[in-house]
């Protein structure tokens, strides 16, 4: 490919990109809770003025959050084809996803992708120089990455692209092709704001250690980013997590805003009285409406000369169908998402754990279908870090699979109830801890620990007498004094 002709791939990436900007924006505000109070009234205003300019009963974030939080990956398997060989989790997977973090950041990966509707994985060298090459994993954001296509297909990437403003004036981009990288530059605007992508193909420069460096050649035969989508479609683009709710949650602050200009205005009881003589002017006789005689406070009484005055109240406003709308809203956006309602009550009361288990159900089935998707997305992250390495064995290993945490909620005796049942039926041991929630680095570890409760043992029974008493005292007590000798030599 000529520089010209990928100059124009970055400019057409780059508009798809410019395109995909206020969406990204609106879904991100509402998960910060950032949500235009254009509806709140002007009677709202007036009684709370800058008060409550940043209010919102955000519900957008439990949205995103609940699902992002059960998906982690604890390992990775490629299996060789084998019956007589099943696959155990790889220990260089493991090595290589932690070296970037990736326990961590694979969360932030998930969060991006629920509240933004995508998230981007990067692979590439840590150091292409280093005499033994590293992969490094990074997590790239939605405003700033695009990932293309084969025309006809949702899976083989044609290109890659990331753009980003840097510190110094610029604006960077970098274009991924399977065979080769172009990274570009250009100014910026005085202002600070990113020049359009539709300026002339000549805006785009060189960028690199060696001013004429534009193109470095990619040995992975790969694009080498990939793409995480949030309810993926044939078609249509993909959505965040809380896109169907966004109108609701709209709704639910205008709800919560009525009922405080409420609150201000009638909640309190309004006072009345009839037939109380007001004061008069000594100069002219005219009555005085004096405002302070009627406000009212602990340390106040209202009282009249006039035996036929009367006083009474109003009664106050009642909020209760401000709270039985909000009520309802939250349960809409509880059913909608299939996030339960427990996420959305401040406390939970007479609750059985089989009851929160159903409760539970829907999400826990949402979680298991993203576990498809994703998973798949992160095998193939896996497959490029190897080939990173020069692994071309695990690097193109079509038999690739992602180890999950289990997505359930479930109490611990729930959890271990359900194992000890699955060993009745025979499931391996090393299964049973998968099942349990453990790590493939902690059942190695328990693994290893087996073993050497099994040598202990064993050098046990060799000191057993015929009568099964232990006979080994007389040479522990050797061994300390051979070790009190040995201090006192020291001494």
């Amino acid at each position: 490919m000529t520089a010209q002709e990928a100059v124009r791939m970055t400019t057409v990436l780059e508009q798809e990109l410019d395109r995909r900007q206020a969406d990204i924006t609106l879904w991100n505000n509402f998960y910060k809770g950032e949500h235009n109070l254009g509806f709140a009234s002007e009677r709202f205003r007036q009684a709370f003025g800058g008060l409550f300019e940043r209010f919102a009963d955000n519900w957008c974030e439990v949205v995103c959050d609940a699902p992002a939080e059960r998906l982690t990956p604890v390992g990775f398997r490629f299996g060789t084809g084998d019956e007589d060989d099943p696959p155990a989790a790889d220990k260089d997977a493991q090595r290589i996803w932690q070296a970037s973090s990736m326990d961590a950041w694979s969360r932030v990966a998930h969060t991006e992708a629920s509240v933004k509707a995508r998230a981007f994985v990067l692979v590439w060298a840590e150091d292409p120089d280093a005499v033994e090459v590293e992969p490094e994993i990074t997590v790239e954001d939605a405003t700033q990455c695009i990932v293309a296509y084969e025309p006809g297909s949702r899976r083989k990437r044609k290109a890659a692209l990331k753009r980003f403003a840097g510190d110094d004036g610029y604006e960077y981009a970098t274009l991924y092709l399977p065979d080769e990288l172009w990274k570009w530059r250009r100014s910026r605007s005085p202002s600070g704001l990113l020049l359009p992508s539709s300026l002339d193909l000549s805006s785009w420069q060189p960028r690199g250690d060696d001013p004429d460096q534009v193109r470095i050649d990619n040995p992975l035969g790969r694009v080498p980013m990939v793409e995480l989508v949030n309810k993926a479609r044939l078609t249509d683009d993909p959505t965040p997590e809380h896109r169907q709710v966004i109108p609701i949650q709209g709704a639910l602050n205008k709800l919560i805003a009525d009922m405080l200009t409420a609150s201000e205005a009638g909640a309190f009881p309004a006072r009345w009285g009839t037939g109380i003589d007001l004061p008069k002017n000594p100069l002219t006789g005219e009555e005085m409406d004096d405002p302070e005689l009627w406000r009212l406070a602990v340390n106040k009484m209202l009282r009249a000369s006039n035996p036929q005055a009367r006083f009474g109240n109003f009664e106050a406003a009642d909020l209760r169908n401000f709270v039985a709308g909000i009520t309802l809203l939250t349960e809409h956006i509880s059913a909608l998402s299939r996030t339960p309602p427990t996420y959305f009550m401040g406390k939970v009361q007479n609750v059985s754990a089989d009851g929160l288990t159903v409760a539970d159900a829907a999400l826990a089935s949402k979680c298991w279908d993203k576990t498809l998707f994703l998973g798949e997305d992160w095998e193939e992250v896996m497959r490029l870090a190897f080939l990173v390495k020069g692994d071309e064995r695990r690097g193109k290993n079509p038999l690739a699979e992602t180890i999950w945490r289990d997505v359930e909620y479930r109490t611990e005796a729930q959890h271990i109830d359900a194992v000890l049942k699955k060993k009745a039926l025979g499931v391996p041991w090393r299964q049973l801890m998968e099942d349990a929630g453990y790590t493939p680095t902690q059942i190695d570890r328990m693994e290893r620990m087996l073993e050497q409760d099994a040598d202990r043992a064993a050098r046990s029974l060799a000191f057993k007498t015929p009568d099964g008493q232990d006979d080994f005292g007389d040479e522990l007590d050797a061994e300390d004094a051979d070790a009190r000798e040995a201090e006192g030599a020291l001494a």
